[in-house]
């Protein structure tokens, strides 16, 4: 029998991280150097750019970049012209450390270092791009204007996935590329949209419709939830002591809106549920925020807890938890996770100002396997925002919500415990 390898020479993890500095994580790399290194872009940049032979880069057979729509910027196509210039001059000011990154890589192919006197095209690591929505304008930049493929004829590859059988759209997503992106999978994923009011009230968006009417043979394959219609008791293992302190400063999110999640939470989650919040919301203060309203709200943090990782794990599906808990998390934390208990998203706001691609990211986390799901946007009735140049404009969420369904062709429903 041969003798396993040591885990280090098979994989290691190049991340920025408190406990563990960069050049000690260099140092094992040298030691053992890994057939596979799996790392953060921002990392491999910031040792790249101080020293370029630091990491083994010239032996790359393949780079894998998972999530490129989210870590490469690239300029969408709009009607509004100025706007795309916009965008562009930004892209171009601050590219980014993955596409940095990937540049150090393929142009030091161009120059030969991967193959002793093969400073050509097919002396490139091959690359791998991968996202659950790779946009037509996006594919367009990233092939002919990155420099980072071998476009030559039988080199490159596409795999895309078939348009789901239950997608209201399906006829027109055959026709475009675009729409094999816009499908939310599984096969009875609700989508609700809940419209919180400045006094209060609590209404379903308008045109939301009647859920259709379940079997009995669908019921009972159904998660079972015995959650008592009342807000759960705060649990004393939540009391985080660095957390739930008393905090002077005021919360910065809306105190209805956090209440509508929180009660919509207790009246319907069997056993985990996830909020998504915007990328500059602080999570652990709306985690506190839930916990002063009774529920078990923690933040979803697989790597410096096990919050998160014991979700990961979990697999018994319909057992209703005797406390539910709601994990808190950002959109950039949230990509790609796969919690298999989860039946239950919330989304606070519109997150990316309404960008669809976010949306179907964050949606895509229930549903998985065929399984059932409600994806459930909370957003403020029409008010007034403050601009940066001071002035106030009408920010109209629930409008912005019906547009955002309506490109990837879904119809709200009802969240039967609201009006």
């Amino acid at each position: 029998m041969t003798p396993q390898e040591p885990l280090p020479s098979l994989a290691q993890v190049f991340v920025r991280n408190s406990s563990t500095s960069l050049e000690e994580q260099l140092t094992a790399i040298r030691h053992s150097s890994p057939h596979i290194l799996i790392g953060t872009p921002q990392a491999l940049l910031d040792v790249v750019q101080e020293d370029p032979e630091a990491l083994p880069l010239s032996k790359l057979s393949t780079v894998v970049v998972d999530e490129v729509d989210y870590l490469v910027k690239t300029v969408p196509i709009l009607k509004d012209k100025i706007a795309m210039q916009k965008i562009e001059r930004k892209v171009n000011r601050h590219p980014g450390p993955t596409r940095l990154l990937l540049d150090h890589i393929y142009s030091a192919a161009n120059q030969g270092p991967y193959r002793e006197q093969q400073a050509n095209i097919a002396a490139r690591p091959q690359l791998v791009l991968m996202s659950a929505t790779l946009r037509n304008h996006l594919r367009r930049t990233l092939l002919t204007d990155s420099g980072w493929f071998n476009t030559e004829s039988g080199k490159l590859v596409r795999i895309t996935g078939e348009v789901s059988p239950h997608n209201p759209r399906k006829e027109q997503a055959a026709a475009s590329e675009d729409s094999a992106a816009e499908t939310v999978g599984g096969m009875n994923v609700q989508h609700h949209v809940i419209v919180v009011s400045e006094d209060g009230d609590i209404t379903n968006i308008v045109g939301a419709v009647d859920a259709p009417a379940v079997s009995s043979e669908e019921s009972q394959a159904e998660t079972s939830s015995d959650t008592p219609h009342e807000l759960p008791p705060l649990p004393e293992s939540s009391q985080a002591p660095d957390i739930d302190q008393a905090i002077d400063s005021p919360s910065p999110f809306n105190p209805n809106a956090l209440e509508a999640i929180a009660a919509a939470f207790a009246l319907d989650v069997p056993s985990v549920g996830l909020l998504v919040l915007p990328s500059d919301a602080p999570v652990q203060r709306a985690a506190h925020d839930l916990r002063l309203l009774g529920v078990n709200a923690r933040a979803l943090d697989v790597v410096k807890d096990e919050t998160g990782r014991v979700h990961l794990m979990r697999q018994n599906f319909d057992v209703a938890a005797e406390n539910p808990t709601l994990l808190v998390s950002t959109l950039a934390s949230t990509r790609g996770l796969d919690l298999p208990e989860l039946t239950h998203v919330f989304i606070l706001g519109l997150l990316d100002n309404g960008a669809v691609d976010s949306y179907l990211h964050v949606a895509g986390r229930v549903g998985r396997f065929g399984r059932s799901g409600r994806v459930i946007s909370v957003v403020a009735d029409r008010h007034e925002v403050l601009r940066d140049n001071g002035r106030k404009a009408a920010r109209d969420e629930p409008r912005m919500m019906e547009g955002l369904l309506r490109k990837v062709g879904i119809t709200p429903t009802r969240f039967e415990h609201f009006e």
